[in-house]
């Protein structure tokens, strides 16, 4: 079933891994910059080629960006937590 939705929605999820890099890697400007023109290659190469299982690839970076957003959440609160 998920398979469909990423086919379907294939640059929408493209345009919010970049968003979401933007945003979530502002600290280090120069990995930012060079994870933006990876991440753009993928997907580029990805629509020009039709590689329909890179939909999926999206979708995983997109889940280990949050991930690493949340995990940093997490070690606040449990500093916070230890205080």
């Amino acid at each position: 079933m998920l398979y469909p939705i990423l086919l379907e929605y294939y640059l929408y999820f493209c345009f919010a891994l970049l968003a979401i890099t933007w945003f979530t890697r502002a600290t280090k400007p120069a990995l930012r910059t060079n994870l933006l023109y990876g991440y753009g290659l993928l997907s580029t190469l990805g629509f020009l080629l039709a590689l329909d299982w890179m939909g999926g690839v999206i979708f995983g970076l997109i889940l280990l960006e949050l991930g690493r957003l949340l995990r940093r959440w997490l070690d606040k609160k449990a500093e916070q937590l230890k205080k």
